[in-house]
Protein backbone atom coordinates (compact mmCIF):
# COMPACT_ATOMS: atom_id res chain seq x y z
CA UNK A 1 0.00 0.00 0.00
CA UNK A 2 1.32 3.48 -0.90
CA UNK A 3 2.16 6.03 1.77
CA UNK A 4 -1.06 8.04 2.27
CA UNK A 5 0.98 11.26 2.29
CA UNK A 6 2.31 10.62 -1.20
CA UNK A 7 0.43 11.65 -4.35
CA UNK A 8 -0.03 8.67 -6.67
CA UNK A 9 0.56 9.48 -10.34
CA UNK A 10 -0.24 7.80 -13.60
CA UNK A 11 3.47 6.93 -13.83
CA UNK A 12 3.17 4.91 -10.58
CA UNK A 13 0.28 2.95 -12.07
CA UNK A 14 2.28 2.30 -15.25
CA UNK A 15 5.30 1.04 -13.26
CA UNK A 16 3.14 -1.20 -11.05
CA UNK A 17 1.39 -2.63 -14.15
CA UNK A 18 4.57 -2.99 -16.23
CA UNK A 19 3.11 -0.96 -19.12
CA UNK A 20 3.61 2.47 -20.66
CA UNK A 21 1.95 5.64 -19.39
CA UNK A 22 0.13 5.86 -22.73
CA UNK A 23 -1.47 2.47 -22.19
CA UNK A 24 -2.69 3.44 -18.70
CA UNK A 25 -4.10 6.66 -20.14
CA UNK A 26 -6.03 4.74 -22.80
CA UNK A 27 -7.69 2.60 -20.14
CA UNK A 28 -8.40 5.47 -17.73
CA UNK A 29 -9.83 7.77 -20.40
CA UNK A 30 -11.79 5.08 -22.28
CA UNK A 31 -10.33 6.22 -25.61
CA UNK A 32 -11.46 3.14 -27.49
CA UNK A 33 -7.86 2.30 -28.43
CA UNK A 34 -7.48 -1.51 -28.33
CA UNK A 35 -5.96 -2.77 -25.07
CA UNK A 36 -6.09 -6.48 -24.27
CA UNK A 37 -8.47 -7.66 -21.58
CA UNK A 38 -5.54 -9.03 -19.57
CA UNK A 39 -3.73 -5.69 -19.56
CA UNK A 40 -6.92 -3.78 -18.73
CA UNK A 41 -7.51 -5.95 -15.67
CA UNK A 42 -3.88 -5.57 -14.60
CA UNK A 43 -4.07 -1.77 -14.86
CA UNK A 44 -7.42 -1.58 -13.08
CA UNK A 45 -6.06 -3.72 -10.24
CA UNK A 46 -3.03 -1.43 -9.93
CA UNK A 47 -5.34 1.62 -9.83
CA UNK A 48 -7.34 0.02 -7.03
CA UNK A 49 -4.26 -1.06 -5.06
CA UNK A 50 -2.61 2.36 -5.33
CA UNK A 51 -5.88 4.26 -4.80
CA UNK A 52 -5.07 6.28 -7.91
CA UNK A 53 -7.44 9.17 -8.75
CA UNK A 54 -7.20 10.47 -12.36
CA UNK A 55 -6.36 14.15 -12.76
CA UNK A 56 -9.48 15.47 -14.44
CA UNK A 57 -8.08 18.98 -14.76
CA UNK A 58 -5.22 17.66 -16.88
CA UNK A 59 -7.67 15.61 -18.92
CA UNK A 60 -9.76 18.74 -19.49
CA UNK A 61 -6.76 20.59 -20.91
CA UNK A 62 -5.91 17.73 -23.27
CA UNK A 63 -9.46 17.16 -24.49
CA UNK A 64 -10.27 20.89 -24.68
CA UNK A 65 -13.16 20.40 -22.27
CA UNK A 66 -13.83 22.61 -19.28
CA UNK A 67 -14.69 22.06 -15.66
CA UNK A 68 -18.28 20.92 -16.03
CA UNK A 69 -21.61 22.73 -15.82
CA UNK A 70 -22.45 25.83 -13.78
CA UNK A 71 -25.97 26.50 -12.49
CA UNK A 72 -26.71 30.05 -11.32
CA UNK A 73 -29.65 30.38 -8.92
CA UNK A 74 -30.92 33.40 -7.01
CA UNK A 75 -31.74 31.67 -3.71
CA UNK A 76 -30.79 28.03 -3.26
CA UNK A 77 -33.15 27.58 -0.29
CA UNK A 78 -36.16 28.54 -2.46
CA UNK A 79 -38.17 25.44 -3.48
CA UNK A 80 -38.25 26.87 -7.01
CA UNK A 81 -34.54 26.13 -7.37
CA UNK A 82 -34.33 22.91 -5.32
CA UNK A 83 -36.00 20.76 -7.97
CA UNK A 84 -33.99 22.41 -10.73
CA UNK A 85 -30.73 21.78 -8.86
CA UNK A 86 -31.69 18.11 -8.36
CA UNK A 87 -32.36 17.73 -12.07
CA UNK A 88 -29.08 19.42 -13.02
CA UNK A 89 -26.78 17.63 -10.58
CA UNK A 90 -28.29 14.14 -10.96
CA UNK A 91 -28.30 14.33 -14.77
CA UNK A 92 -24.76 15.70 -14.86
CA UNK A 93 -23.38 12.90 -12.69
CA UNK A 94 -25.05 10.30 -14.93
CA UNK A 95 -22.91 11.71 -17.73
CA UNK A 96 -19.76 11.78 -15.55
CA UNK A 97 -19.83 15.58 -15.47
CA UNK A 98 -19.46 17.83 -12.43
CA UNK A 99 -22.20 20.42 -11.83
CA UNK A 100 -21.49 23.45 -9.63
CA UNK A 101 -24.26 25.59 -8.12
CA UNK A 102 -23.69 29.35 -7.75
CA UNK A 103 -26.07 31.05 -5.30
CA UNK A 104 -26.35 34.78 -6.09
CA UNK A 105 -28.61 35.61 -3.12
CA UNK A 106 -30.72 37.78 -5.48
CA UNK A 107 -27.75 40.12 -5.91
CA UNK A 108 -27.26 41.05 -9.58
CA UNK A 109 -23.73 42.31 -8.91
CA UNK A 110 -22.77 38.95 -7.40
CA UNK A 111 -24.44 37.22 -10.35
CA UNK A 112 -22.18 39.11 -12.77
CA UNK A 113 -19.14 38.11 -10.69
CA UNK A 114 -20.23 34.48 -11.06
CA UNK A 115 -20.39 34.87 -14.83
CA UNK A 116 -16.82 36.19 -14.76
CA UNK A 117 -15.66 33.22 -12.67
CA UNK A 118 -17.37 30.81 -15.05
CA UNK A 119 -15.63 32.54 -17.94
CA UNK A 120 -12.22 32.35 -16.29
CA UNK A 121 -12.57 28.74 -15.17
CA UNK A 122 -13.70 27.56 -18.62
CA UNK A 123 -16.89 25.70 -17.81
CA UNK A 124 -18.50 23.63 -20.56
CA UNK A 125 -21.86 25.27 -20.02
CA UNK A 126 -23.87 27.62 -17.84
CA UNK A 127 -27.54 27.34 -16.84
CA UNK A 128 -29.29 30.56 -15.84
CA UNK A 129 -31.81 29.36 -13.29
CA UNK A 130 -34.33 32.20 -13.32
CA UNK A 131 -36.06 34.72 -15.54
CA UNK A 132 -34.49 38.03 -16.46
CA UNK A 133 -35.73 41.56 -15.86
CA UNK A 134 -37.00 44.19 -18.30
CA UNK A 135 -34.26 46.68 -17.34
CA UNK A 136 -32.43 47.47 -20.61
CA UNK A 137 -29.06 47.98 -18.95
CA UNK A 138 -29.29 44.64 -17.16
CA UNK A 139 -30.33 42.83 -20.36
CA UNK A 140 -27.48 44.40 -22.34
CA UNK A 141 -24.86 43.53 -19.70
CA UNK A 142 -25.96 39.91 -19.39
CA UNK A 143 -26.22 39.45 -23.17
CA UNK A 144 -22.66 40.73 -23.59
CA UNK A 145 -21.38 38.31 -20.94
CA UNK A 146 -23.24 35.34 -22.45
CA UNK A 147 -21.80 36.15 -25.88
CA UNK A 148 -18.29 36.16 -24.38
CA UNK A 149 -18.97 32.72 -22.89
CA UNK A 150 -20.13 31.42 -26.27
CA UNK A 151 -16.98 32.73 -27.93
CA UNK A 152 -14.95 30.59 -25.51
CA UNK A 153 -17.02 27.50 -26.30
CA UNK A 154 -19.21 27.65 -23.18
CA UNK A 155 -22.85 26.89 -24.02
CA UNK A 156 -25.55 28.90 -22.25
CA UNK A 157 -29.18 28.03 -21.59
CA UNK A 158 -31.83 29.87 -19.56
CA UNK A 159 -34.77 28.45 -17.62
CA UNK A 160 -36.87 31.55 -18.24
CA UNK A 161 -37.08 34.55 -20.60
CA UNK A 162 -34.00 36.81 -20.57
CA UNK A 163 -34.86 39.55 -23.07
CA UNK A 164 -32.14 38.53 -25.54
CA UNK A 165 -31.54 35.51 -27.84
CA UNK A 166 -30.46 32.46 -25.84
CA UNK A 167 -31.29 28.74 -25.72
CA UNK A 168 -34.29 28.20 -23.44
CA UNK A 169 -35.73 25.32 -21.43
CA UNK A 170 -38.82 26.58 -19.66
CA UNK A 171 -42.59 26.57 -19.26
CA UNK A 172 -44.88 28.78 -21.33
CA UNK A 173 -45.46 31.61 -18.86
CA UNK A 174 -48.11 33.25 -21.06
CA UNK A 175 -50.01 29.96 -21.06
CA UNK A 176 -49.61 29.66 -17.27
CA UNK A 177 -51.47 32.95 -16.80
CA UNK A 178 -54.15 31.91 -19.27
CA UNK A 179 -54.53 28.52 -17.63
CA UNK A 180 -55.04 30.05 -14.18
CA UNK A 181 -57.63 32.55 -15.40
CA UNK A 182 -59.53 29.91 -17.38
CA UNK A 183 -59.59 27.53 -14.42
CA UNK A 184 -61.07 30.17 -12.12
CA UNK A 185 -63.51 31.34 -14.81
CA UNK A 186 -64.71 27.76 -15.32
CA UNK A 187 -65.36 27.58 -11.57
CA UNK A 188 -67.77 30.51 -11.85
CA UNK A 189 -65.48 33.36 -10.82
CA UNK A 190 -65.90 36.64 -12.68
CA UNK A 191 -64.04 39.09 -10.46
CA UNK A 192 -60.47 37.82 -10.06
CA UNK A 193 -57.43 39.60 -8.59
CA UNK A 194 -53.86 38.98 -9.71
CA UNK A 195 -51.03 38.92 -7.15
CA UNK A 196 -47.65 39.12 -8.90
CA UNK A 197 -43.99 39.45 -8.03
CA UNK A 198 -41.63 42.14 -9.26
CA UNK A 199 -43.16 44.39 -11.93
CA UNK A 200 -40.06 44.23 -14.15
CA UNK A 201 -39.75 40.44 -13.96
CA UNK A 202 -40.16 39.07 -17.50
CA UNK A 203 -41.80 35.76 -16.57
CA UNK A 204 -44.23 37.49 -14.23
CA UNK A 205 -45.14 39.99 -16.94
CA UNK A 206 -45.99 37.12 -19.29
CA UNK A 207 -48.17 35.43 -16.65
CA UNK A 208 -50.06 38.68 -16.10
CA UNK A 209 -50.46 39.17 -19.85
CA UNK A 210 -51.85 35.66 -20.29
CA UNK A 211 -54.18 36.13 -17.31
CA UNK A 212 -55.58 39.38 -18.73
CA UNK A 213 -55.94 38.00 -22.27
CA UNK A 214 -57.91 35.02 -20.99
CA UNK A 215 -60.29 37.25 -19.02
CA UNK A 216 -60.68 39.60 -21.99
CA UNK A 217 -61.64 36.63 -24.20
CA UNK A 218 -64.67 36.21 -21.90
CA UNK A 219 -65.44 39.95 -22.04
CA UNK A 220 -64.44 40.37 -18.41
CA UNK A 221 -62.94 43.57 -17.06
CA UNK A 222 -59.16 43.37 -16.55
CA UNK A 223 -58.77 46.55 -14.51
CA UNK A 224 -55.34 47.37 -13.10
CA UNK A 225 -56.98 48.04 -9.73
CA UNK A 226 -57.15 44.28 -9.22
CA UNK A 227 -53.44 43.77 -10.00
CA UNK A 228 -51.08 43.87 -7.00
CA UNK A 229 -47.30 43.47 -7.14
CA UNK A 230 -44.77 42.91 -4.38
CA UNK A 231 -42.00 40.30 -4.27
CA UNK A 232 -42.17 36.53 -4.54
CA UNK A 233 -42.30 35.88 -0.80
CA UNK A 234 -45.02 35.04 1.72
CA UNK A 235 -44.57 38.55 3.05
CA UNK A 236 -45.18 39.92 -0.43
CA UNK A 237 -48.40 37.91 -0.74
CA UNK A 238 -49.52 39.08 2.68
CA UNK A 239 -48.89 42.74 1.76
CA UNK A 240 -50.66 42.44 -1.60
CA UNK A 241 -53.66 40.92 0.16
CA UNK A 242 -53.69 43.71 2.74
CA UNK A 243 -53.69 46.24 -0.09
CA UNK A 244 -56.57 44.43 -1.79
CA UNK A 245 -58.66 44.46 1.39
CA UNK A 246 -57.86 48.13 2.08
CA UNK A 247 -58.77 49.12 -1.48
CA UNK A 248 -62.37 48.00 -1.07
CA UNK A 249 -62.20 46.22 -4.43
CA UNK A 250 -64.56 43.26 -4.56
CA UNK A 251 -63.43 39.89 -5.90
CA UNK A 252 -64.18 36.22 -5.29
CA UNK A 253 -60.82 34.73 -6.31
CA UNK A 254 -57.11 35.52 -6.33
CA UNK A 255 -54.61 34.11 -8.84
CA UNK A 256 -51.05 34.23 -7.50
CA UNK A 257 -47.86 34.23 -9.58
CA UNK A 258 -46.23 31.72 -7.24
CA UNK A 259 -47.11 29.58 -4.24
CA UNK A 260 -45.21 31.70 -1.72
CA UNK A 261 -47.46 34.62 -2.64
CA UNK A 262 -50.53 32.37 -2.35
CA UNK A 263 -49.42 31.18 1.08
CA UNK A 264 -49.01 34.77 2.28
CA UNK A 265 -52.40 35.75 0.84
CA UNK A 266 -54.14 32.85 2.60
CA UNK A 267 -52.52 33.81 5.91
CA UNK A 268 -53.67 37.43 5.51
CA UNK A 269 -57.23 36.42 4.67
CA UNK A 270 -57.42 34.10 7.66
CA UNK A 271 -55.99 36.79 9.94
CA UNK A 272 -58.77 39.08 8.68
CA UNK A 273 -61.40 36.48 9.59
CA UNK A 274 -62.09 35.03 6.14
CA UNK A 275 -62.46 31.33 5.30
CA UNK A 276 -60.71 29.62 2.37
CA UNK A 277 -62.34 28.78 -0.03
CA UNK A 278 -65.76 29.76 1.39
CA UNK A 279 -65.09 33.52 1.26
CA UNK A 280 -62.15 33.67 -1.17
CA UNK A 281 -60.73 31.17 -3.63
CA UNK A 282 -56.93 31.25 -3.96
CA UNK A 283 -54.86 29.64 -6.70
CA UNK A 284 -51.07 29.43 -6.78
CA UNK A 285 -48.42 28.78 -9.38
CA UNK A 286 -45.33 26.50 -9.35
CA UNK A 287 -46.40 23.61 -7.10
CA UNK A 288 -44.11 24.19 -4.11
CA UNK A 289 -46.49 23.01 -1.39
CA UNK A 290 -48.13 20.01 -3.00
CA UNK A 291 -49.69 17.70 -0.38
CA UNK A 292 -48.43 19.97 2.43
CA UNK A 293 -51.47 20.26 4.68
CA UNK A 294 -49.31 21.25 7.65
CA UNK A 295 -48.00 24.41 5.97
CA UNK A 296 -51.29 25.80 4.69
CA UNK A 297 -53.93 23.92 6.68
CA UNK A 298 -55.58 23.28 3.31
CA UNK A 299 -53.93 21.75 0.21
CA UNK A 300 -53.30 24.51 -2.33
CA UNK A 301 -54.82 24.48 -5.81
CA UNK A 302 -51.92 25.40 -8.08
CA UNK A 303 -50.22 25.02 -11.45
CA UNK A 304 -47.23 22.72 -10.98
CA UNK A 305 -43.97 23.25 -12.88
CA UNK A 306 -41.70 20.35 -13.94
CA UNK A 307 -38.63 21.71 -12.13
CA UNK A 308 -36.61 18.49 -12.20
CA UNK A 309 -37.16 18.08 -15.94
CA UNK A 310 -36.19 21.70 -16.54
CA UNK A 311 -32.81 20.99 -14.93
CA UNK A 312 -32.44 17.65 -16.70
CA UNK A 313 -33.22 19.05 -20.15
CA UNK A 314 -30.85 21.98 -19.62
CA UNK A 315 -27.95 19.61 -18.94
CA UNK A 316 -28.87 17.47 -21.94
CA UNK A 317 -28.83 20.61 -24.11
CA UNK A 318 -25.35 21.57 -22.92
CA UNK A 319 -23.99 18.06 -23.50
CA UNK A 320 -25.77 17.69 -26.85
CA UNK A 321 -25.30 19.21 -30.28
CA UNK A 322 -28.20 21.72 -30.44
CA UNK A 323 -27.32 25.36 -31.17
CA UNK A 324 -28.25 28.51 -29.27
CA UNK A 325 -31.62 28.84 -31.05
CA UNK A 326 -32.81 25.77 -29.12
CA UNK A 327 -36.15 26.21 -27.37
CA UNK A 328 -37.88 23.50 -25.32
CA UNK A 329 -41.19 24.27 -23.63
CA UNK A 330 -42.26 21.79 -20.97
CA UNK A 331 -45.89 21.20 -19.91
CA UNK A 332 -47.42 22.39 -16.63
CA UNK A 333 -50.15 20.64 -14.66
CA UNK A 334 -53.09 21.99 -12.68
CA UNK A 335 -53.23 20.41 -9.23
CA UNK A 336 -56.83 20.55 -8.04
CA UNK A 337 -57.01 20.74 -4.28
CA UNK A 338 -59.05 22.58 -1.67
CA UNK A 339 -58.52 26.35 -2.06
CA UNK A 340 -60.83 26.98 -5.05
CA UNK A 341 -64.59 26.46 -4.98
CA UNK A 342 -67.34 26.52 -7.57
CA UNK A 343 -69.69 29.50 -7.38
Amino acid sequence: MEDEGMSVTIRDVAVRSGVSIATVSRVVNHTGYPVSQELQEKILNSIKELNYIPNRSARALKTNKGRGIALIVRKISDPYYCGIADGVTETAIKHDVVASVFNSLQDTTLEMRFFQMILEQQYDGVIIGGSGYSNKESISREEKTVNMLRQQGCKAVALGPQGFPIAVVSVDNLDVGMKGAEYLYNHGHRKIAFFGGYKNHLADGLRLQGFQEALASHNLETTETLVFNSDYSRRGGYESCQNLLKSGQKCTAIFCSNDHIARGAIRCLRDAGFQIPEDFSVMGTCGFYRNDDFVLGTPLTTIAFPFYDMGRCAVEYILGDKNDTYRKILPTEIIEDSTVKFL
